[in-house]
């Protein structure tokens, strides 16, 4: 995408315009992108080996703007799972969290219908649904997939318990009160534990070696900070190369958040363990949180 409107001053930017900015004010501002056709959510790309700096964005399904990045199908067993089938409770061990890479995985083959049933992960998975009122064990990328997809699923008062070490208890409650968008943080989430999520759009180490991930103006300006002491288990956890490589991904973190400027700046997450977090591009045109 070559083009892209800013919220902060109204203005549309070419992409070589954009990168033409002081790097402070384009660093401003790259918080407040949005696509100029379908007001989706958008990032910058600056320049690498392998791309020139580009604008990216999570479009609306027939904006025409939307690029082939998004056009492939989501392959996550979890989209075979519906509100409706889902048990009622939900059950999270953090300490259990594997990570994995970044990248959504191509897409399973359809199932030809004329065939036996096969015994697959993803078919065990489905039979699984049927358990009644069971609580449900699930993990951060499942529930990640669901919250961007599923409007009735983010304001759901279904229960969801989130285990740490030891079996205790890190947080509970119903889904639409202790896990949170990033745009639905307020001032009474300051030095408040919860599950927080939401879009990527800038990132960044600052130089005492912890790792910042950024979210856009409309969502509140939500940062993430993840400590100096495990940012390399993260990155190694999520298969991340190049930091840039999650910029429009999204994000979530069980973490407190404290708010910055003696809580009357901007939410922080504080991320101090590597599989309490995780991260996920999507590549399928239906997963846009509005």
């Amino acid at each position: 995408m070559d083009v892209a409107f800013c919220k902060d001053d109204g203005e549309e930017y070419e992409i070589q315009e954009f990168v033409a900015l002081p790097n402070a004010e384009r660093e401003s501002k790259r918080r407040a992108l949005l696509c100029t056709e379908c007001n989706g959510f958008a990032w910058f790309r600056k320049e690498s080996r392998l791309s020139p700096a580009h604008f990216c964005a999570h479009h609306v399904d027939d904006c025409n703007f939307k690029t082939h990045y998004e056009e492939a199908r989501e392959s996550d067993d979890d989209a075979l799972e519906t509100d409706n089938d889902a048990s009622k409770t939900l059950i999270i061990n953090l300490d259990d969290e594997k990570g994995g890479s970044i990248e959504v995985a191509e897409p399973y083959p359809e199932r030809d219908p004329n065939k036996e049933f096969e015994s697959s992960t993803s078919n065990r998975f489905v039979r699984r649904r049927f358990d009644g009122d069971t609580p449900q064990q699930s993990n951060l990328r499942r529930l990640l997939l669901r919250l961007v997809k599923s409007e009735s699923f983010r304001n759901s008062s279904d229960e969801v318990v989130f285990y740490k070490r030891q079996n205790e208890v890190f947080v509970s409650g119903a889904i639409k009160n202790v896990v949170k968008r990033f745009d639905q943080i307020t001032e009474f989430d300051d030095d408040r534990s919860a599950l927080y999520w939401g879009p990527v759009a800038s990132v960044g180490k600052t130089p005492d070696g912890r790792l910042w991930l950024n979210s856009s103006k409309d969502y509140s300006s939500a940062s993430i900070t993840i400590f100096d002491d495990i940012v390399d288990d993260f990155l190694e956890l999520f298969e991340v190369e190049d930091i840039d490589d999650m910029l429009g991904a999204w994000v979530i973190v069980a973490g407190t958040c404290h708010f910055s400027g003696e809580g009357k700046g901007k939410p922080i997450i504080w991320c101090g363990t590597p599989n309490y977090i995780f991260v996920r591009k999507y590549r399928d045109p239906n997963l846009v949180a509005s």
